[in-house]
């Protein structure tokens, strides 16, 4: 009996390839193979698909309880005011200078993501971020971040590249914004539950296996910091099927 371990290597392309066993003896000689499937293990470990990454109901004071199992509590920065204003009516009021922010954390390897958030954009002219697990200046291979351009259209970095999407977000009125990555590197955006954009970036999905800080509202050097309001905000480790982008609020919080 003669057992055989086949392993891939970090630089193998995923599919089928073709392997072959020879026994050799002075009087004879035997050959096997046959096609197997090498699949390359995710960089890090996968969150489970059935619980929020993070799940933030902003209404009060200046910590941020996580409402999903993963305990990312957020902190205000500079300190939180609260208007009577949103889709629950009670929103943060970002001006400018606030913005939310966890302890060093991980995301995990995410083959699919939807980021969602009830938010209210109230400036343009210049890059202001959404979500942001990105430090400065990566072209998609660490981390992810959404970010607005300075004409509002909302473009993703993240799954090794950074596209502007076709969606150009409303000012000075409450949206619920739902981003989706699905596997095959489709991005989808949906405002109030309607198709508004789409973009493409490759299907490798998001490495989120590095230790940094969860922020909304302000990149990892606390710059293109966002102006408006925000109530509920979740990213969650699936691509929510089109028919479940509304609501998605019920899945985050219950």
């Amino acid at each position: 009996m003669y057992a055989f371990t086949v392993a891939p290597t970090r630089e193998a392309e995923p599919g089928a390839s073709r392997l072959e066993a020879r026994l050799i003896n002075d009087a004879w000689r035997a050959t096997a193979s046959a096609t197997v499937a090498l699949p390359i293990p995710p960089p890090c470990d996968v969150p489970n698909p059935a619980h929020p990454l993070v799940a933030w109901d902003p209404s009060s004071g200046n910590t941020i309880a996580d409402r999903s199992p993963n305990g990312r509590t957020a902190t205000v920065q500079t300190g939180a005011e609260y208007v009577n204003a949103g889709p629950t009516g009670s929103a943060l009021a970002l001006n400018g200078t606030r913005y939310l922010r966890t302890t060093p954390t991980t995301l995990g390897y995410l083959n699919t993501a939807t980021f969602a958030a009830e938010v209210k954009v109230t400036t343009t002219g210049s890059y202001r971020r959404l979500f942001d697990f990105q430090p400065g200046g990566n072209p998609g291979t660490d981390g992810v971040l959404i970010d607005l351009t300075p004409s509002n259209q909302l473009r993703f970095i993240g799954a090794g590249n950074g596209v502007t999407s076709t969606a150009t977000l409303p000012t000075n009125r409450f949206i619920d914004l739902v981003v989706t990555m699905a596997d095959d590197g489709a991005i989808t955006v949906y405002v109030d539950g309607q198709v508004a954009g789409t973009a493409k970036v490759p299907d490798g999905g998001i490495i989120g296996c590095a230790t940094r800080e969860l922020r909304f509202a302000a990149d990892q050097d606390g710059g293109q910091r966002l102006t408006g309001e925000l109530d509920r905000v979740a990213i969650f480790p699936t691509a929510l099927p089109a028919d479940q982008i509304v609501g998605w609020q019920t899945r985050a919080f219950g």
